[in-house]
């Protein structure tokens, strides 16, 4: 084992490096499984870089597990597959299926514990069903609040109801398009801030 290799944290715990670069004296717990990278290797310990929430660890060698992650890739290896959130490596049967293609089943990229989180926050019932009543109907016009292209609902686009996923209110109706691309996004503002920042550097 070396340093940038990814190993699997088997117990999840170790000495966490301070931010004034001392080592925590007491063992501490981060969540079981998580997928770390490699960053020293001594003689029974190793030193590694929790890629979920930015933090260094100190962990006996005995307790990871080195992963190969050429022969992952974002539906995993067949038995197991690494959360895109808490970065943990579960079996498939910990991702819900999302749908079917001539791959066979594809899974969510999110572990079936952190989209309980994630659809906690989802519309909120009576809001929704007040906001359903002003849905665009099927073969109308419809123009995009956000990209401002013209559509024929149900025709040349599909249209659905756009909400803040940290509150659950919904905003408006958008085309398809513009709502996954507010997901891809993380459907917040300062994301949404850096990726124009990054267009205004590098297109000058």
């Amino acid at each position: 084992m070396k340093a940038e290799d990814w190993v699997v944290c088997s117990k999840g715990q170790g000495r966490q490096h301070e931010r004034d670069g001392s080592v925590s004296p007491r063992v501490r717990h981060f969540r079981e499984n998580t997928v770390a990278q490699v960053v020293a290797v001594q003689a029974d310990t190793l030193t590694v870089w929790n890629i979920r929430d930015d933090t260094v660890w100190d962990l006996p060698l005995a307790e990871a597990q080195q992963i190969d992650l050429a022969a992952m890739s974002t539906r995993g290896d067949g038995q197991s597959k690494i959360c895109n959130l808490c970065f943990r490596l579960l079996p498939l049967a910990s991702f819900a299926k999302n749908q079917n293609n001539q791959h066979g089943d594809v899974r969510r990229p999110s572990c079936i514990e952190c989209r309980t989180d994630i659809d906690k926050r989802a519309p909120k019932s009576q809001q929704a069903k007040r906001f359903a009543k002003t849905r665009p109907k099927h073969g109308t016009a419809f123009k995009c609040p956000i990209c401002s292209k013209r559509s024929i609902v149900g025709v040349t686009a599909k249209v659905v109801a756009d909400h803040n996923h940290h509150t659950g209110d919904i905003r408006d109706w958008l085309c398809d398009s513009c709502n996954t691309g507010l997901g891809r996004f993380k459907n917040g503002q300062d994301c949404l801030k850096d990726a124009l920042a990054y267009l205004q550097e590098r297109d000058r």
